[in-house]
């Protein structure tokens, strides 16, 4: 039975690929713990892992990313939610940013031919690291309210309004950039609306199901999802996520902060676009 997805594919690229059970699940394990523990979905480390270890190309990496992130994020979700005595997710924040961030992400995908991905990338890449360290200084010697409480603020209609338009402006960057909105999502909610940090994160991996779902059937139809290693990877990826998820309720909220400003770092330095090898010039005849 052929497990890869049904569109076409340069067999070259799918002989290099390392279709190994074991090397999917373990990168599945990582990026489940990851996505639990900071309400991102995995795919920032999932993503890379499979480029190194699987040899996988960076489209097909990604796609089987958000094939693989669907399970995850729903466990993850769920035990956010159920886990506590008062659930740490906000449903209500999290289908208006769904709203705004499904649309975003259609116009982003149009667009990201027009836009040049250098500049974009490095504009994200900033962003990133401001924010990052500001969650670094909340947690080490700031008082940020989303630090502190963890009682939902009140939010008025116009709150809504901002945040389905953040929910837009997060699909756009996602759909040009290929950067997942939890990373996005969860600064928006915390630092923009005072959101509690568990909460945001909770909330975070409601919002992105529905747009891994588009992301992950726009790669299948491209023919760059791995249905198998999608599989393994969730399977693995479903209890890390369940644990990961189970040390964030557990974890002060500072920690969780202090936590998430370095992935934001790391993120950054992810995105952050390298220098092409120029070859070298041929000498003169």
């Amino acid at each position: 039975m052929n497990f890869t997805s049904a569109g076409s594919r340069d067999p070259l690229i799918e002989t290099q690929e390392r279709s190994d059970r074991r090397i999917d699940a373990a990168i599945g394990a990582i990026g489940g713990f990851a996505g639990g523990l900071l309400g991102v979905g995995g795919g920032f480390v999932m993503v890379p892992l499979q480029v190194i270890w699987a040899k996988r190309s960076q489209h097909r990496a990604t796609g089987t990313s958000l094939a693989a992130i669907l399970p995850i994020a729903i466990v993850a979700a769920a035990t956010y939610y159920f886990g506590r005595t008062s659930p740490q997710t906000d449903l209500t924040v999290a289908f208006f940013l769904a709203a705004g961030g499904v649309v975003g992400a259609f116009i982003g995908s149009l667009a990201a031919r027009r836009i040049s991905d250098r500049a974009l990338s490095m504009i994200v890449a900033i962003l990133l690291v401001a924010v990052g360290l500001k969650e670094g200084y909340d947690a080490l010697i700031g008082a940020a309210p989303h630090l502190v409480g963890t009682a939902v603020p009140t939010l008025s209609p116009t709150d809504y309004a901002v945040i389905t338009a953040g929910g837009f402006v997060v699909g756009i960057v996602s759909g040009l950039a290929g950067v997942g909105g939890g990373i996005l999502i969860v600064p928006l909610l915390s630092l923009g609306f005072g959101i509690g940090q568990r909460v945001a994160q909770g909330t975070s991996l409601v919002a992105i199901l529905p747009t891994s779902a588009i992301g992950a059937l726009t790669h299948h139809r491209s023919g760059d999802v791995n249905l198998r290693a999608a599989m393994w990877m969730g399977i693995a990826g479903v209890p890390a996520a369940l644990a990961g998820s189970a040390l964030a309720l557990w974890l002060p909220q500072r920690v969780l902060g202090g936590l998430f400003g370095l992935f934001l770092v790391f993120a950054a330095a992810r995105i952050w676009p390298r220098q092409t090898a120029q070859p070298p010039a041929s000498p003169p005849s």
